[in-house]
């Protein structure tokens, strides 16, 4: 039987994000790479700023007893671990919860928010944080605008303790990761009452890009 992999990206990124990754995993698992709006083809549309929304953007996607995973770097870790609870829920929950580049969503914040810094601020902050900095104005201008979108959703989180998940988690972490701890990346554990790995692997927070053939493997290793 087929299985569906969400894949959520990271902020200010989109579903070319995966554009590498298509023919990493067996015919048996169909990639889902997830755009959410004001993005790429969707750039016109308003960025949604809560998980909530991002949650609701997705789930009508997915009909009721389908077989899917779930995988979220950073931010996107997030939007697919509150898409989790809400499958399980809703009584169809995911087989497998995968996550990287982000800590465990009940624990506080270390850094402060950023994404109401005014812009100069905010893209010297991003460009601190590890992210990608491009030369145009107009980049600056689509880029600041989608995430701070992005990481206001991200920052104005709110953790509530249910739903449990009931799925197994698989974290992977970067061990140079300057924003997650391997004791945060750990914590996830504690959010499900399934099996729990976690797979620290060489490099900083976007350490999953140069890592996707592994990932993948992991992820195929796993799923039934």
């Amino acid at each position: 039987m087929t299985l569906r992999l969400l894949c959520f990206p990271h902020a200010g990124a989109g579903a070319s994000s995966f554009a590498r990754w298509p023919g990493l995993f067996p015919e048996s698992i169909t990639l889902d790479r997830i755009r959410l709006p004001g993005r790429e083809e969707a750039a016109a549309e308003p960025p949604l700023r809560r998980v909530g929304d991002a949650v609701a953007f997705v789930l009508p996607r997915i009909r009721p007893g389908e077989r899917v995973a779930l995988y979220g770097h950073s931010m996107g870790a997030l939007v697919a671990f509150e898409l989790a609870r809400a499958l399980t829920a809703a009584g169809t929950e995911p087989v497998h919860l995968f996550v990287s580049g982000r800590r465990a969503p009940h624990l506080p914040a270390r850094r402060a928010p950023i994404h109401r810094l005014p812009d100069e601020e905010f893209l010297t902050a991003l460009a601190d944080m590890g992210g990608p900095i491009g030369p145009s104005p107009s980049w600056r201008r689509y880029a600041t605008r989608l995430t701070r979108a992005d990481l206001e959703l991200s920052e104005e989180y709110h953790y509530l303790p249910v739903p449990r998940l009931r799925c197994p988690v698989t974290v992977f972490h970067g061990n140079e990761d300057p924003l997650v701890t391997v004791g945060e990346a750990q914590a996830w554990k504690e959010l499900t009452d399934s099996e729990f790995a976690i797979h620290p692997l060489p490099g900083d927070h976007f350490f999953h890009h140069r890592h996707r053939v592994t990932l993948a493997a992991t992820m195929t290793g796993a799923l039934p």
